[in-house]
């Protein structure tokens, strides 16, 4: 070029022509080499055809080419969306009788996978609501949901061809049921899901969603019928959302308390012990409902002797606040005692305190003083120091001098009774550390802390009697079931 010679000005513009037009081809040159490696690759060809953009000659020979090289059982992707792309792409084109072909060659193909004649039926039918023929949709989704009247067909059994197992798809009859109910009649949608228990293929979901929309449409006999069949089909713990809402329908159709009463009872009969407290507390409410106190109480005193062991605690208390709000406070006494003595230490602890409060608003003194004895066994002082605060602070508010070294006599006597419980010790040791080590951390991130320069000796036990008995007491009054002693002091 520098020699302004025209014949390297032409060659110049050759080789350059030459050069953009190989890159011009280089995506095409590239997708040959990637196809001649695999020509299973779906991917890959759905990239060839994307080369092309609108030309619709050279997509359409590309498809062609792709639908005639690959090896259904040797396809690497999912070939479904291959047919499906290039029945799209003529129905860009406004071309749907073309697509309709497409799609229904391909129903015809031998897929590796039933679901994926079931996705390419579902997008057959979706190509049809688009174009707003609706008739066509159902046409499609009928066709790939018929089958023998008593199929036996197992529905994975591979050796089948997906044709043949193609109507016991649930992804394929759920599709179909939801157009029904937009479009069709509610005897269609009857058939459809009657249909389904036919098959066996139905799921819970399918229980709820057909009782629903029989419910919606006013159906009622006929949705409570629905769940019945579910709770038979499907058992605990899958039939627990089921009787839930089936029971509460009932409820809510206010049927005979006999019958009702039999619908607990069964839902009861098999239900696991950590899925029951829902049901026992929905099985009183109808008892309260009904203006049936007692017979609400034994119901939930028995769902409190059966219901799992996490679930006791909150049963317990349940009850408790149930037979307060109904009963008063003085019924709660024989439920307090049942619960302390079926709950694990740690819990029974928190019901002796809740016991106490009871008492304690009574004015029942010396009973409280009697469940703080007794709770004192599941409380380790080194552990549950709330616990032993909680009975300080009720001796200097109730109590005198031998009642506080009473109290200090059994904290000493339970602190002995745990040291000598090496399994406890052993148990209890990780936690004392954690906690210690909390409390050191606390104190580090403490803002604006700064060591004092003298020292506040703590109260002894001789400290703490001297200012119970210093303390002035209580007014008669105050205290209706004081004790009037005659002591020395």
């Amino acid at each position: 070029m520098e020699k302004e010679d025209a014949s390297v000005e032409t060659e110049v513009d050759r080789l350059m022509g030459a050069f953009e037009q190989l890159m011009d081809r280089r995506p095409f040159l590239l997708s040959d080499v990637l196809l001649r490696q695999d020509p299973n690759n779906i991917v890959e060809w759905e990239k060839r055809a994307g080369l092309w953009g609108d030309n619709m000659t050279e997509v359409t020979n590309t498809y062609t080419k792709a639908l005639a090289t690959i090896n259904p059982s040797k396809a690497n992707g999912k070939l479904y969306k291959l047919w499906v792309n290039y029945a799209k792409f003529y129905e860009k084109h406004n071309d749907l009788e073309t697509a309709r072909v497409i799609f229904n060659k391909a129903s015809k193909v031998p897929f590796r996978s039933v679901n994926e004649l079931a996705e390419l039926y579902i997008e057959w039918a979706e190509m049809e609501l688009r174009a707003e023929d609706f008739e066509n949709s159902l046409k499609v989704l009928e066709v790939a949901t018929t089958g023998p009247k008593k199929s036996k067909i197992d529905f994975f059994d591979e050796s089948l061809a997906p044709q043949e197992r193609v109507h016991k798809s649930m992804k394929v009859w759920s599709f179909y049921v939801d157009l029904i109910e937009s479009i069709g009649e509610v005897d269609d949608v009857k058939a459809a899901y009657n249909r389904i228990f036919e098959l066996k293929i139905g799921t819970p979901l399918t229980i709820v969603n057909y009782a629903a929309f029989l419910w919606d449409n006013q159906f009622f006999e006929d949705a409570l019928k629905v769940y019945e069949r579910g709770v038979e089909i499907f058992s605990y713990p899958v039939a627990f959302e089921i009787w839930n809402i089936y029971l509460q329908k009932a409820v809510s159709r206010q049927l005979g308390l006999e019958r009702l009463r039999d619908l607990f009872e069964q839902a009861l009969q098999d239900c696991p012990p950590n899925l029951s407290k829902a049901i026992f507390i929905q099985f009183g409410k109808l008892e309260e409902d009904r203006g049936l106190m007692s017979n609400a109480m034994k119901i939930y005193d028995r769902a409190s002797r059966i219901v799992a062991d996490k679930d006791k605690l909150i049963m317990y208390k349940y009850v408790i606040e149930r037979t307060i709000e109904v009963f008063g406070l003085v019924a709660t006494r024989p439920i307090f005692e049942r619960a302390i003595n079926a709950l694990p230490e740690n819990e029974a602890k928190e019901m002796c305190l809740e016991f106490i409060n009871v008492e304690e608003k009574l004015g029942e003194i010396d009973r409280a003083r009697t469940l703080f004895s007794y709770g004192s066994q599941f409380a380790d002082p080194r552990v549950s120091t709330d616990y032993w605060e909680k009975w300080d602070a009720f001796e200097v508010k109730y109590g005198n001098e031998d009642t506080y070294k009473e109290m200090l006599r059994i904290k000493r006597s339970v602190q002995a009774q745990f040291n000598t419980d090496v399994g406890y010790i052993a148990s209890q040791a990780v936690l004392l550390k954690a906690k210690e080590a909390s409390e050191r951390q606390a104190a580090q991130n403490a803002v604006g802390f700064v060591k004092s320069t003298t020292s506040i000796k703590p109260k002894s036990d001789e400290d703490k009697i001297n200012d119970t008995a210093a303390a002035p007491e209580e007014p008669a009054a105050s205290n209706p079931d004081a004790i009037d002693l005659d002591m020395d002091m």
